[in-house]
């Protein structure tokens, strides 16, 4: 059932939510209702603490920006974030005021615990969902900082306002820690569509014990991590990876735990993710640069694509070796080796812009007549036909080229790259589409989810405890890479993983974790993660060292024409200088908060900022 349900109670109480929350320090709220009324009965109670998930969901959701840190994604215009190239400085600010939610979360807690007309049953379900939401606010924030100021209770007009910052990273993982403890505890095991429940909280537990351990050091998270996943009941890994992610499984996935709903009563195109994955093309710019082919309906694709995903990303889609069976990356397949040959990429006659060739750029060529764009894209993990739209696949009914003079080739809009919303990759997203119709467009009226908690991320979750576990115990190894298996056979289509030792089996996982949550905010934190443990999982480095992907350039494929060339390049316009420095392993904690706040002193700020 969808969160617009609850509209009707929610009018209600929006006057006091709205006016009362605006930040920690508004402690005098006035309102048409009286508080009294709000919480004396279990709709208008539910009616504010669904308005609160309004103000904690976004977090959850803007995977672009996350997945923008990292080569996943490319901004399509020319340059990337200033945050990748280590340009932001301690006036960054994700979220670590959010105090008017913090208060929120309070307010629910304690006026629920007061109400004299709720049940016992009702408080204690209430009380838990309260805790459940400032769980994952400040678990949104401890991610970024670290250290938070923790705020649990509704602060009044005698309280003091100017509060420290928790005094360790061990301490803010305690509260959140304890949050998600009592939500696990309280939660119904089942719930509406779009409302939290006790699985949820496993799940999200899992996660943070994962992040807790990594920036701690607790290694006995990890067994509470496995414990968190092994506990959560009723959800099953989807055959179906795609649907998940757009209308056809958004309320039937045995997969989705938690998922946030928007309904196309008030939802159009342009508030949707889907408005920034679609290119801007018709078939006037495809005759005027003479590609082809022309579309079938003319301005199908006629949105505001603002980031792509890259063949960095590509290249972990694993190809099935035709003569061997085994998952391999598509360039080492005999199929792709027997019928090609490396070459200069300069020897191409590609009419690149010489500055997309590097040292490190390499060239293909046909040897048998046999068609690159085949090669690279047959026989993939099934979830790359699920994620990514490629040179000659259907999209929206029609056949997108992203070859040299394709329809949706990079240059094909104006002649030149990193203009106009086209594919600066020479890829587009496909995960997280939804078929509107005719067509994605401004205005246009869409439903649409966003998967925020499922069981496949939280089996990759306790696979990753367990991989953590086997440094010092080598009889969860066998475990660790069993549980990988699942997703990567049953989301995959590919062969088991036959690694035997932790280097092999930390390369598949990194491998499987990034293709299995693509798009969804998950690759920037788990490569800082994987830096805070280091060893196997950080290319043998010591914990806290340099983070390699996170300073690689993005790359892309330009294909010829006729299929029989093609080369890898370095994505320019600054997506070939990114940097990762080790103070980015925590954000800063906002100069702005430190001027304002006379309980904090420069000395609270992170390393390095």
């Amino acid at each position: 059932m969808k969160i617009i349900k609850y509209i009707l109670p929610l009018l209600l109480c929006s006057t006091l939510g709205l006016q009362s929350c605006n930040d920690f320090l508004d402690t005098k709220p006035s309102a048409i209702y009286t508080e009294d009324l709000v919480w004396s009965t279990r709709n208008t109670a539910e009616a504010f603490i669904l308005q609160t998930y309004n103000s904690i969901i976004g977090s959850y959701t803007d995977f672009k920006t996350e997945d923008c840190f990292t080569t996943n994604s490319v901004w399509v215009y020319q340059g990337c974030p200033a945050e990748v190239k280590e340009q932001k400085d301690r006036d960054w600010d994700f979220g670590f005021g959010n105090f008017g939610t913090v208060r929120r979360c309070n307010l629910i807690i304690e006026k629920v615990q007061a109400s004299p007309t709720l049940s016992e049953a009702e408080k204690k379900e209430l009380i838990a969902e309260g805790k459940m939401l400032r769980a994952m606010t400040y678990y949104y924030q401890a991610k970024h900082t670290g250290r938070v100021i923790w705020v649990d209770r509704v602060l009044t007009e005698t309280d003091e306002f100017n509060l420290p910052l928790t005094k360790t990273i061990v301490e803010s993982y305690s509260y959140i820690l304890k949050d998600l403890d009592d939500a696990i505890n309280g939660l119904p095991n089942e719930s509406k569509t779009g409302r939290l429940n006790r699985n949820a909280a496993l799940a999200l537990k899992s996660e943070v014990c994962l992040t807790a351990a990594a920036y701690t050091g607790n290694k006995s998270l990890y067994a509470q991590a496995v414990e968190a996943v092994d506990a959560i009941k009723g959800y099953s890994l989807d055959s179906k990876y795609e649907s998940m992610f757009n209308q056809d499984g958004a309320y039937s996935s045995p997969e989705i735990i938690f998922a946030h709903y928007r309904s196309k009563e008030n939802t159009s195109c342009q508030n949707t993710l889907m408005q920034e994955m679609i290119p801007n093309q018709n078939n006037d710019a495809i005759n005027n640069y003479k590609c082809s082919p022309t579309f079938k309906k003319d301005y199908i694709f006629e949105a505001w694509m603002s980031h792509a995903p890259s063949q960095n990303l590509v290249d972990d889609y694993l190809v099935i070796d035709r003569l061997t069976g085994k998952a391999v990356r598509w360039n080492e397949s005999t199929q792709f080796k027997n019928s090609t040959k490396v070459v200069a990429p300069a020897t191409l006659n590609l009419a690149f812009d010489p500055k997309e060739i590097t040292a490190e750029s390499i060239g293909y060529e046909s040897i048998d007549g046999s068609k690159l764009n085949e090669l690279m894209y047959e026989n993939r993990d099934q979830r790359f036909y699920a994620t990514i739209v490629y040179d000659s696949c259907q999209f929206y009914g029609e056949t997108v080229t992203l070859c040299k003079q394709g329809n949706l080739n990079r240059t094909a809009r104006v002649g030149a790259p990193g203009t106009s919303h086209m594919p600066l990759t020479n890829y587009i997203w496909r995960k997280g589409v939804y078929n509107v119709s005719w067509r994605i467009y401004s205005g246009v009226p869409t439903d649409y989810h966003s998967v925020i908690f499922r069981y496949g991320r939280a089996l990759l979750n306790k696979t990753e405890a367990l991989l953590c576990m086997a440094k010092e115990d080598a009889s969860k190894l066998s475990e660790a890479v069993a549980t990988m298996n699942q997703t990567r056979m049953v989301h995959g289509g590919l062969p088991p993983s036959e690694a035997v030792t932790l280097v092999q089996a930390w390369s598949d996982y990194k491998t499987e974790r990034r293709v299995d949550l693509a798009m969804e905010g998950d690759y920037y934190w788990s490569l800082l993660r994987w830096g805070k443990y280091g060893y196997e999982a950080n290319h043998g480095q010591n914990p806290g060292s340099v983070i390699k992907e996170l300073n690689m350039p993005a790359t892309f494929p330009e294909i010829s024409k006729d299929r029989q060339r093609m080369f890898i390049g370095n994505v320019q316009f600054t997506n070939d200088s990114r940097e990762f420095r080790t103070r980015r392993y925590l954000f800063p904690i906002p100069q702005g908060q430190i001027n304002a706040n006379a309980a904090l002193t420069e000395a609270d700020q992170n390393e390095g900022w």
